[in-house]
C-alpha cells in the first residue's frame, strides 16, 4: 500500500518557526488517526484542543490513517504548518488471520494488540525526519498505544510530552478481572504485555498529560520520575440544544468508540441487562447503539427494541431524537466525551461514576448518577416515564455546560507545560 505525502506544507519562503518575541513554539503532534472536529470516537474532544492549540503555536501533525477512516479535517490543513498521514491497513479491509499474525509479531517484540496496529515502520521514518528538518521544541505523542514512536526522539532535543487519554494498564486489569472462561488467559496475557511496554515506554517522556484526576496514580505507577499531569477536557458546546424530551418512541442512547473495550463492556451491560428491565416497564422504549466500527459481539446485540449503528456520518439526530443518553461505564478512567457531549447538548444524562470522572458538573442537579445495574435501570424507567422531569435536568445540563465547557483553561495550562519543558 503507497503511502500518501503530505497534505500540506507551508511557503518555504514562510518561515514557519518562532514569530517575532519568541512567544510561540514549533510542536509536531502525532496521532494513531486523523483528527477530526465531529470524531465518533474519544479524539474528537483532542481534536478540539489540538485545533485550539494550532491558532496559538506552529503545528506540524504527523498521523496513522487506516483505509476505512475518513481524512483529517479541513480545519487542521488551514492551521497546521504541515499535515501528513501514514497509511496502515484498515480492520474491515484486512483478513482476521494476517490481523492476528500482526498481534503474535508484536507481542514478540513486547506490543499489544493495539499498539502493534500502530506499528509502522513508515511512520517512524517521517517522525525521525521531520524531527531532524523541522526542529519542533515539543514532539507530542497521543495514546499510549503511539508511545512505542518515542524511540526515535532517543538523541533529539526536543522535548517529549505523552497525552494519554485513557490508561491502558487501567482497563485491561479491569477487563481481565471481569472476563471470565479461556477469554480470561487471553486478556491477563494482554495485561502483561501493556504492563511491560508502559513501562518501556512512559519513562522516556518528559511529562505524561492525563485527564482525570484516576488517572494519575495508575500512570505514575509505571512512569518511574516523570511528572504527570492532569489537565481537565472541555467540549465545543453547540450553537442551539437538542430537543431535551425526544421523539417517540422513547429512546436510551449510547454513544461511543467500538474499538474501546470499556465502551464494547458498557454497551452489552447495558443491552443486554440494564434494557431488558426497562422495556418491562416501559414496553415501546428503544435502545439505540451508535459507534465508530462495532464488532460482531456489538452488532449481536441488535434485535427486537435494540438497534446497532457503526460509523454513522453525524450523530447530532440521534442525539436529537434520544429521550435519555446512558453512559454505563464502569471499565477505564479518563474523562468521557460523550459525557460532556450530552450536556453541553442539554440530554438527559445517566451516568456511572465511572462514565463522570473528571466532570465538575453536580450529579441530581445536572445529570443522574448511577451505580449498580438497580440504580441503572430505575432512572432510567423514572426519566422515560416523566417528560417533565426529563426537560428540567436538560434544560438544567445545557446550562451549566454553557457556562462552565470552555477550552481556554485546559489551552493555558498545556501552554504552561510546554513553556517549562521547551528546550532552547
Amino acid at each position: 500500500m503507497a503511502d500518501v505525502p503530505a497534505i500540506h506544507k507551508p511557503d518555504p519562503a514562510v518561515d514557519p518557526g518562532r514569530r517575532p518575541g519568541g512567544e510561540r513554539l514549533r510542536l509536531l503532534v502525532c496521532t494513531p488517526f486523523a483528527p477530526r472536529l465531529d470524531a465518533r470516537h474519544g479524539g474528537r474532544a483532542t481534536a478540539q484542543l489540538l485545533a485550539r492549540i494550532a491558532e496559538r503555536h506552529d503545528v506540524a501533525l504527523l498521523f496513522l490513517r487506516a483505509d476505512d477512516q475518513e481524512p483529517v479535517d479541513d480545519v487542521f490543513v488551514g492551521r497546521c504548518a504541515l499535515v501528513e498521514e501514514v497509511r496502515v491497513p484498515g480492520r474491515d479491509s484486512e483478513r482476521a488471520s494476517l490481523r492476528r499474525a500482526r498481534w503474535a509479531s508484536g507481542a514478540f517484540r513486547g506490543l499489544p494488540p493495539w499498539a502493534a496496529d500502530c506499528r509502522s515502520p513508515r511512520f517512524a521514518t517521517r517522525l525521525r525526519e521531520l524531527v531532524a528538518d523541522w526542529k519542533p521544541d515539543v514532539v507530542e505523542i497521543h495514546l499510549q498505544a503511539m508511545a512505542q514512536y518515542v524511540s526515535v526522539l532517543a538523541d533529539r532535543p526536543a522535548a517529549r510530552i505523552l497525552l494519554d487519554y485513557d490508561p491502558p494498564s487501567g482497563w485491561a486489569d479491569e477487563l481481565a478481572r471481569e472476563t471470565g472462561g479461556p477469554r480470561r488467559l487471553a486478556r491477563r496475557a494482554e495485561l502483561a504485555l501493556w504492563r511491560r511496554y508502559e513501562r518501556a515506554t512512559r519513562r522516556r517522556f518528559d511529562a505524561i498529560v492525563v485527564f482525570a484526576e484516576r488517572d494519575v496514580p495508575v500512570v505514575a505507577a509505571t512512569a518511574g520520575s516523570v511528572r504527570v499531569v492532569r489537565i481537565p477536557l472541555a467540549l465545543d458546546v453547540p450553537a442551539e440544544p437538542f430537543d431535551p424530551l425526544g421523539e417517540e418512541p422513547p429512546t436510551v442512547l449510547f454513544v461511543g468508540g467500538f474499538g474501546h473495550p470499556p465502551n464494547v463492556d458498557a454497551a452489552r451491560w447495558l443491552a443486554g441487562s440494564i434494557f431488558p428491565r426497562v422495556v418491562e416497564h416501559v414496553p415501546n422504549a428503544r435502545l439505540e447503539l451508535v459507534g465508530d466500527r462495532p464488532g460482531a459481539d456489538v452488532r449481536d446485540l441488535a434485535g427486537d427494541a435494540v438497534s446497532v449503528h457503526g460509523s454513522v456520518p453525524d450523530v447530532s439526530p440521534y442525539l436529537n431524537r434520544a429521550a435519555v443518553v446512558a453512559a454505563p461505564i464502569r471499565l477505564g478512567g479518563s474523562m468521557r466525551g460523550k459525557v460532556l457531549e450530552a450536556l453541553g447538548g442539554g440530554k438527559a444524562l445517566v451516568a456511572t461514576p465511572r462514565a463522570a470522572e473528571g466532570v465538575e458538573a453536580v450529579p441530581g442537579e445536572h445529570y443522574v448518577l448511577a451505580s449498580t445495574e438497580d440504580e441503572l435501570s430505575e432512572a432510567l424507567i423514572a426519566l422515560l416515564r416523566d417528560p417533565g422531569a426529563r426537560r428540567q435536568l436538560a434544560e438544567r445540563a445545557r446550562a451549566w455546560a454553557e457556562e462552565s465547557l470552555s477550552w481556554e483553561r485546559s489551552v493555558l495550562e498545556l501552554e504552561r507545560l510546554y513553556a517549562g519543558l521547551a528546550r532552547p
